[in-house]
């Protein structure tokens, strides 16, 4: 009869992987009512824990891990990452880890990384970033018993957490624009599957019906100029052409500032502009952007801080960031009369 692995035991007992993983492990992120569920089951099919993978975790990798599923000049163009891999970096520094950084194209790469690093012992955990709905990467993590901070959500499982005020950044973009005079605003989201862009939406529709002006929706296929272009001239090409259009950051902002220019638009008091990410590329444009300023280097230093703890005292916390700030600049100061 072949041991009973985490998975089996999640099916019989009706919990997730990770759930079984927690219990098993003695970890936080699962009721006690739910523990001894777990053990028992565990126990009426003789599971025992690996031994080798148990000599093996005594010892850490002195390292944390980050994975970012995205093309390489996506993640090149975004002062985000780069920011937040610097503010990784401090932290973990200060405590003498260091941190194992991979680029590469697909969710199902990055899943084949955690396993790799975690077979290996190359990490003691790692930062999750972009959550997805239904995110696979979760199960996987749970699963394998590695540990993670999750930059986004709060985490079901209990796990640490890092999560933003998306719903008040995009009410504030929502009034200042209504502010200019804007009624039809369009928003040039991310791609599809991660869920701040699916929050960020969703809130701007609600403010919008809220305050009587018309939302429009294009979703960007990545993060490049080119999908910030493509996406504007659908928009400017469409029969309800939007006066205010909102892009969720600086690289569709600027492919989209590229076609408006060449259609001669008027941008500031012919159509207001907005990127949900600073930079100093926007501040130097003509017009200089509007645009979101946050501290991506404290978002990636808290996530290392808050891994950190986990790993060293097993105590898990959510942290939830201040809404960011609007600097408002020449693109959406529009005439209003």
């Amino acid at each position: 009869m072949e041991r009973p692995t985490i998975r089996d035991i999640a099916e019989v007992a009706g919990v997730s992987p990770s759930a079984v993983s927690f219990a098993l492990n003695g970890r936080p992120g699962v009721s006690e009512s739910t523990r001894s569920r777990v053990v028992a089951v565990a126990n009426q099919m003789g599971w025992t824990p690996n031994a080798a993978a148990r000599a093996l975790s005594a010892s850490r990798a002195g390292a944390v891990g980050l994975v970012i599923a995205k093309p390489s000049h996506a993640v090149a163009a975004e002062r985000f990452f780069f920011e937040f891999i610097v503010g990784m970096q401090g932290e973990l520094a200060a405590d003498g880890l260091a941190l194992v950084l991979q680029i590469v194209e697909t969710t199902a790469e990055e899943i084949a990384t955690y396993r790799s690093w975690w077979a290996q012992r190359r990490v003691d955990g790692v930062v999750v970033v972009d959550p997805r709905s239904e995110d696979p990467r979760l199960a996987v993590l749970g699963e394998l018993g590695l540990p993670y901070v999750l930059v986004g959500e709060p985490d079901v499982s209990g796990m640490p957490a890092v999560v933003g005020d998306d719903e008040g950044m995009m009410d504030m973009v929502l009034m200042h624009l209504i502010e200019q005079g804007c009624a039809r605003i369009a928003y040039v989201s991310g791609a599809a599957g991660v869920m701040h862009n699916a929050r960020r939406t969703n809130a701007l529709s609600a403010s919008g019906r809220r305050e009587g002006v018309e939302i429009m929706v294009v979703q960007a296929p990545d993060y490049s100029e080119r999908s910030g272009g493509q996406a504007t001239a659908e928009l400017i090409g469409s029969r309800r052409v939007p006066d205010a259009i909102i892009y969720d950051n600086e690289v569709l902002a600027v492919g989209g500032l590229s076609v408006l220019k060449q259609d001669q638009s008027d941008i500031g008091p012919g159509v207001a502009v907005v990127s949900l990410e600073d930079s100093a590329v926007l501040r130097v444009l003509t017009p200089d952007v509007t645009a979101i300023h946050r501290e991506p280097g404290e978002m990636g230093q808290t996530a290392a801080r808050l891994l950190r703890t986990y790993l060293s005292e097993q105590t898990s916390q959510t942290v939830r960031l201040m809404t960011p700030t609007l600097v408002v600049r020449a693109s959406s100061r529009r005439r209003v009369s």
